[in-house]
């Protein structure tokens, strides 16, 4: 039984109701195909490869911008699985999955602006920023996403987002530039906090703060239109980094196939790394001393057992609550995994599912699914 496994006996699942419907699903995708010019066949050449990297067996078109109908079929119910009786620290038994739209491309990235009360989140092949609230639910924010002036072989758009309270800041991870930069709210002007001009990066993908104000990301090839036999990519590691207070980089892991999520623990003893490898996709932990890592445990858990039953996808993003306990893209869905690496459920979402976010002073989970947004209503405050 690998690490986190659940006993089959102890696994209910309850299934939830959704109260909306989801666009049309195609299962053939041909995306873009009347597109003329370089970039546009460069940005078909991505996704393609986004498709087969994430295991995306389908693809929801939509008639037209959002705000105009689409035929619509009937959503396969969303479900929350429990594994173990932990689960109800945090989810009630009726809790319901609810489903907040859809008509995107993949939707990744999530972070809450605790000021505005928004949730803004990325679509990268759109290569827009989009905001949720709660009264104007999903909008367009910034078209384009991305800085400008991407180089040959690098895909426009933006990845993993993080809100930065005190001084109303949003940090994000810039494909253009292939860097990590810091808007002010206020009037949208950038400044690169990670960033280096002669060793670029591959493509910063997902990023947390540690409560010492150190900057941790990952920085595998997927913003690279072919990922790592791309003529662009110029370090041949897919690494793990931290930013520090003094604003120098150290390498955290330059041994890993394909990092991509990132969290850290509350105290800041845990890093935790996603693995999105076909080949062994798992969750990496590092123990942190001063910043550095003083043990790693290279298959704290093995994510094999949510693709048992077929789901889709790949770990992805996460978010940790205030108890360690970890929400966590895997495949089908958002895994929840207690801090003593046990896997205590999962909401399933039935798609390749990006990231996820800890939102509403802590009542609430955002989950990035495919071409959806989902929010589930947490019981205590995360």
């Amino acid at each position: 039984m690998f690490v986190g496994e659940a006993s089959p006996a102890r696994c209910e699942t309850i299934s939830i109701s959704v109260n909306c419907q989801l666009s049309t699903i195609v299962s053939s995708c041909e995306l873009f195909t009347t597109l003329r010019s370089d970039e546009a066949l460069q940005r078909n050449r991505w996704e393609q490869d986004m498709i087969s990297r994430r295991e995306m067996v389908a693809m929801s078109i939509v008639a037209g911008m959002w705000g105009r109908a689409a035929p619509a079929i009937a959503a396969p119910p969303a479900k929350i699985e429990w594994f173990d009786d932990r689960m109800a620290i945090y989810f009630a038994r009726d809790a319901v999955v609810e489903h907040l739209g859809a008509g995107l491309k993949w939707a990744e990235g999530p972070t809450w602006d605790s000021r505005r009360n928004c949730l803004y989140f990325s679509d990268i092949p759109a290569n827009i920023l989009y905001r949720w609230d709660e009264s104007e639910g999903i909008k367009p924010w910034r078209n384009p996403a991305g800085s400008g002036r991407a180089a040959a072989g690098v895909m426009p758009g933006t990845n993993g987002l993080c809100y930065r309270a005190e001084d109303d800041m949003l940090l994000v991870c810039d494909q253009d530039s292939r860097s990590i930069i810091a808007y002010s709210l206020s009037d949208w002007v950038g400044q690169p906090v990670v960033r280096d001009a002669d060793r670029p990066f591959n493509s910063p993908n997902d990023l947390v703060r540690g409560r010492d104000g150190a900057l941790y990301f990952t920085d595998p090839p997927y913003g690279l239109i072919e990922n790592d036999a791309s003529p662009a990519k110029v370090r041949k590691m897919n690494g793990v980094y931290r930013r520090n207070s003094d604003g120098s980089i150290s390498l955290i892991d330059g041994e890993l196939t394909f990092p991509n999520g990132i969290g850290i623990s509350p105290n800041g003893q845990y890093l935790y790394v996603t693995v999105s490898d076909p080949a062994a996709p798992r969750l990496v932990r590092y123990r942190l001393e001063g910043g550095a890592v003083a043990a790693r445990d290279d298959r704290w858990f093995d994510m094999r057992q949510f693709q048992r039953d077929g789901s889709p996808g790949m770990p992805d993003g996460m978010a940790i609550a205030e108890d360690g306990t970890l929400f966590v893209a895997a495949p089908g869905g958002v895994a929840i995994i207690g801090a003593d690496g046990v896997a205590l459920g999962r909401i399933v979402t039935g798609a390749p599912t990006g990231n996820c976010c800890i939102a509403e002073n802590a009542h609430a989970l955002f989950i990035t699914a495919n071409d959806s947004l989902w929010r589930v209503r947490l019981r205590e405050r995360a």
